[in-house]
């Protein structure tokens, strides 16, 4: 063999080594919780009840968010922007709200679509009860012969992730059950403590199902956000309790792992080739290098080219960097009688509520008016406690 296909076959073997190396570190941070996150946003002045920032796309942003700084130890609602200062490139915005820590100069934190850290937080009634697992879940009580909602978080994502929308359920008399699932912050970890992308966390969707159907439930909503919204479709085609389920809230859902891991990598204008070798490694024998101790075949989450059993709202942004909106377009073109699809305006992964509360709330209300019929309660005893 000559020195030049000697040099080409080292170049390709190189080549190929890398690709495998990066697939298997895109699949480890996949499935990998976040210890901590970055604290990359500060405060760069503050005033009587606001605070001003380096504008970014964040700090920008209409709407309501948080600040967490600290590890999390404190915590901050933002409210609206008060103004910004182009030349100076900063944005004032008001401080709605400070749960924990103190807010100063120089305070670094992380920017959340997380409006309250509890329900006492957002003003409402609860009780904290646990799942098997065990998964602490809390409890909003709410009016009887009125649809339960479970909330359903994403990957990564905490149980006070639906606490944004919570108080809007509230008010149309909704019970309502925001759960955890092993593996979250507030949960005991996964045996291999990883993420499995909703195969194993759907057993603590189908837990709140059982624990709502013992509570006296006539019909359930499931409100999932991203993950959650995979895991919602699921169950509504797989549940024990599919006949309870009676409609489904989506926000900026990953309907489709395959499809969404291909999208996010040609957005990042990389080899879709990544994108296979990632799906390879998560199912096949390579799954142990991610530290896994099952492979994970997300194949088995992906409902799409089925109709829903239930009628199903899908909130998403035109900007959703992380789970393109076409995706949620086909679906909601395949379907049509059953698939409502409310486009926002451009804004982070699962922060629609936080960009436009009123086209949220409105929209999911729209739905349920237009859908009583299939979402109403049915007629039974209701199972005190």
């Amino acid at each position: 063999m000559s020195n030049r296909s000697l040099l080409g076959a080292a170049a390709a073997l190189a080549a190929a080594s890398f690709v495998g190396w990066l697939c298997l570190r895109i699949a480890r941070s996949l499935v990998t919780p976040i210890v901590q996150r970055p604290e990359r946003t500060r405060i760069l002045d503050v005033d009587d009840g606001s605070v001003t920032f380096r504008a970014d796309q964040d700090t920008s942003a209409p709407g309501v968010y948080s600040l967490y700084w600290g590890n999390r130890t404190g915590h901050a609602r933002i409210g609206q922007v008060i103004s910004s200062d182009n030349r100076a490139r900063t944005v004032t915005r008001r401080v709605e709200k400070i749960y924990s820590g103190r807010l100063g100069r120089d305070t670094a934190g992380y920017w959340s679509g997380y409006v309250y850290p509890t329900p006492e937080g957002a003003g409402l009634p609860f009780e904290d009860v646990q799942l098997p697992g065990p998964a602490p879940a809390w409890l909003i009580p709410g009016t009887a012969q009125r649809p339960w909602v479970i909330h359903v978080h994403g990957l990564g994502g905490r149980r006070a992730t639906g606490l944004r929308t919570a108080p809007f359920f509230q008010r149309l008399g909704c019970t309502q059950l925001l759960i955890s699932f092993r593996g979250d912050p507030d949960a005991p970890p996964t045996p291999d403590g990883k993420h499995h992308l909703g195969l194993s966390e759907l057993a603590d969707v189908e837990a709140a199902l059982d624990y709502a159907a013992a509570h006296g439930a006539g019909s359930i909503i499931i409100s999932g956000w991203s993950m959650g919204a995979t895991m919602a479709l699921a169950a509504a085609h797989t549940s024990g309790h599919r006949d309870l389920i009676t409609g489904l809230v989506l926000t900026a859902p990953v309907l489709d792992w395959h499809r969404t891991l291909f999208s996010h990598t040609a957005s990042r204008r990389l080899p879709t080739a990544l994108a296979m070798g990632v799906l390879r490694i998560l199912r096949g024998p390579l799954h142990r290098f991610a530290g896994l101790a099952q492979p994970l075949d997300l194949r088995t989450l992906d409902f799409t080219a089925m109709a829903p059993p239930v009628p199903a709202i899908i909130l998403h942004s035109v900007g959703d960097a992380s789970t393109p909106i076409r995706i949620s377009e086909d679906y909601a073109a395949r379907f049509p009688d059953l698939v409502s699809l409310v486009r926002f305006p451009a804004c982070r992964h699962t922060q629609e509520w936080n960009r436009d509360p009123a086209l949220w709330e409105n929209a999911v209300e729209g739905w349920l008016h237009h859908n009583a019929g299939s979402l109403s309660a049915r007629s039974g005893p209701r199972i005190e406690r």
